[in-house]
Parts: structure tokens; sequence; C-alpha cells
């Protein structure tokens, strides 16, 4: 199996297990967003005319380098990345029996040159310094499924780089150095990707892996056969501390419906009830016809609307990622149908929420669709449509508890 077929394994498993473990974290200043930067290192391998994995062993190489970056959303980063490595390439299998000569002016032979300086493919390995700097993507992969507040992150991260490569040619019998070359420049192109946890409020801990396939010469100065790669690989940990940026609570208030005015009170307040609410406040004193001085309108039924101002519409619960009603909650739309078929003039807004786990596009249309579920039970049921207005209103992000904030409310209508 190649590193190709690896990492797109990796990526597939981490899509299917991560999400179902994510959780949400603290609200408030959130790292999913604002800057960041870190440290990163681990093991480097490479791939030219010669490669780390030569004819008599495998060569592994180091790397390391700093970073930093912008997080504009849950999704999407930019990230720069300078970065040191060194990597050790020797000759590769098929090549041992032809008895490639190297000479001095970088000139493959087939044998050896009379009074000219050269040595054997088998008798060398290069050895590449090379430091770059990277301008990549990332896409968080997770960042489709869950909010910006979940703790894993898996991205995936198109690439380009400035490389600049040293190399020297070393014996294998005793390492020495027979030819050091002036250093070239490349440039490149790649991908990574990473699988991060957040560990703490700000800090991330992270594996990643990847590769930079170089533009030009080859990097290892071997002179160039039938071989197509000219590629770094880099495998290793991630260290990020996110400064992070002040995510807005207000963001689940904001109106929704067009034309609506920002802080309308009947969004932001109309459609939550005050359990303990003394009853006193929830009752009204009936009319006393005795002290009036005109007579009431006949047309007019005041009972039925002095009991609905009085009305406490229950709240009806959803299971994750559903909007639909069960038979649980069904018990409590009863008593709803009941209350609107007792007082005919009487309308209600229904109000749906979702809680903050998730995109909130998603949310958004989540949360539309309960609210208008409470609706199609009612009208069916024989409640005119007119009477009942909806609105979807995504995510709560002031309702800690997940499962009180999957719900939808309803409210007399003023």
């Amino acid at each position: 199996m190649n590193y190709k077929r690896i990492v797109l394994l990796a990526i597939l498993l981490g899509g299917i297990i991560l999400p179902t473990h994510a959780q949400p974290a603290p609200e408030g200043r959130t790292a999913d967003l604002g800057w960041y930067t870190g440290l990163r290192g681990g093991v480097s391998a490479g791939s030219s005319t010669f490669v780390s994995a030569a004819a008599d062993k495998f060569r592994a190489g180091w790397s390391a380098g700093i970073f930093g970056g912008y997080r504009f959303n849950s999704v999407l980063s930019l990230e720069g990345v300078l970065k040191w490595e060194e990597v050790t390439l020797g000759v590769r299998k098929g090549d041992v029996n032809a008895n490639y000569w190297l000479g001095r002016d970088l000139v493959r032979y087939h044998a050896p040159v009379i009074d000219f300086e050269g040595w054997n493919y088998n008798d060398l390995k290069s050895c590449i310094n090379a430091q770059s700097f990277s301008l990549q993507g990332n896409i968080n992969l997770l960042g489709f499924f869950h909010s910006g507040n979940c703790r894993w992150r898996m991205e995936v991260s198109p690439l380009v780089s400035l490389v600049r490569t040293k190399a020297r040619f070393v014996t294998i019998a005793n390492d020495e150095t027979v030819m050091s070359l002036k250093p070239q420049w490349h440039a490149g192109w790649g991908g990574e990707a990473q699988i991060g946890y957040r560990v703490s409020k700000h800090c991330e801990l992270g594996i990643y892996g990847g590769f930079t396939q170089l533009l030009g010469k080859r990097f290892d100065r071997i002179p160039e056969q039938s071989y197509k790669t000219n590629r770094l690989y880099e495998g290793g940990l991630k260290l990020t501390y996110a400064f992070g940026k002040q995510r807005k609570r207000t963001e689940a208030l904001k109106p929704i419906e067009p034309g609506m005015p920002e802080g309308d009170t009947l969004y932001e307040h109309a459609a939550r009830k005050v359990d303990n609410e003394p009853e006193a406040t929830k009752k009204t004193e009936p009319l006393d016809q005795s002290t009036t001085t005109e007579d009431p309108d006949p047309e007019v039924s005041i009972a039925p609307i002095e009991s609905a101002a009085a009305i406490d519409f229950p709240t009806v619960y959803f299971a994750f990622n559903s909007a639909t009603i069960s038979s649980k909650e069904e018990v409590k739309m009863q008593q709803t149908l009941r209350l609107l078929q007792d007082n005919p003039k009487l309308n209600i807004i229904i109000i749906g929420w979702c809680d903050t786990v998730g995109n909130a596009a998603v949310n958004l249309r989540l949360s539309r669709k309960r609210a208008e579920a409470l609706k199609t039970w009612l009208t069916t049921r024989g409640i005119s449509a007119t009477r009942i207005k909806t609105v979807g209103r995504g995510r709560d992000f002031n309702e800690k508890k997940a499962a009180k904030a999957r719900r939808s409310e309803t409210a007399k209508e003023d």
C-alpha cells in the first residue's frame, strides 16, 4: 500500500470516527477563529534519482519548523510554514547491478573513466540540507459537520513552496565528503493531512504528514534518469497555540426574517417562558363590569382573550439532528392543540432552535424544520395555517445543555 492510499484511508477513518466523539468546547473566546502559531517537527525522507529507501537500508532524516496562520472560520485557515530538514539518499535497488559511475562533472557513466575522478553509485550517498517557506490553505473537514467549538480538527492542506537545497556526496564506507555542491532553488507544490486535538483552551496537539514535489533540477544532484519523482516527504507532531477571537454570543439572536428589526423583543424574549414566574403574574383579574361607564362591545369575546394571555405553551424537544416529533412530545402537542381550539382568535408564533454542535447554516435549516414540524402537526388537525407563524433561530449559544437547546417554543403573537 503506497503513501497516497494510507493518507486517503486515514482521512476516511477520521471522517467516520472523529465526528462521533467530537465535544463542543467552552463558549465565549474561541480558538477556532483568529491568529495562531506553533512548532512542528518529525522525520523526513526523499525520492529523486537516489531515494531514502535505498538498496542497502532506509535512511530517515529529520525536520523542524515554525508556523503561523489565521483561521477565518471553523473550516478555512491560511498558514505560513518556515522549516529546516535534512535527508540522506542512496542508490535505488533497481540500479545496483547497473554499476553506474558518477564523474566529478556530475555526468553519469556506465564505467569508470581513466584518469578522471568519479565514484560508483553503490558506494555513494547524497546528503541534502533544505530550507523552505510554504504557504498552505487548510480545510478542516470536521467543520462541515460540527461547529467551530469542536475540539477535534482534521485538515487537508494544498500548498506551494519555495525551497533551497544544498547537496553533498558522502562515501558509505567511511562517511567521507567527496564533493560539496552549490545551493539551488526550487519552486514546489504539494499537500499535507493532519489530525489535531485541542488539549486546553489555547493549545492543540496534532500529527501530520505530507509531501512537496520540487520543480527544476534533481535536488540530490545525481544525474536525472527515467525517474520523475523529485519529492520530499515529512511527518511528525505539531504543537499549536491559538490566540483566539471573541465569538459574539448575540449571533444566535440576529433576525432571520428579511426586514425584521434587530433586537426584536418578540424573538429575544417572548419565546422564552419563565418556569418560576409567580402565579400572580400569570393570571389576570376578571374585568369588573360595574366600574365601567361604557357597555362592552357585544361582539367581542373577552374571556377567551384574557385566558389566552395567561397561556403557558409547552416546549417540544427533539432528538439530535432530528425534526421529528416523538410520541412523548406529542402529548405536549395535544395540549397546544386544545388551547388553540378553545381560543379561536388566538394567533401564535413557533420558534425553532438547535444546539451549538454543527455547521451554522445546517443548524439554521434544521431549526426552521423543527418549527415547521409543529405547524404541520397542528394544521393537519384543523388549525388554520394563517394563525401560525414559524421562524428558525439556528444555534442557541445561551442554553448550556444541548438536549434543552434542541427544541421548538410556542408563544402568543402580539
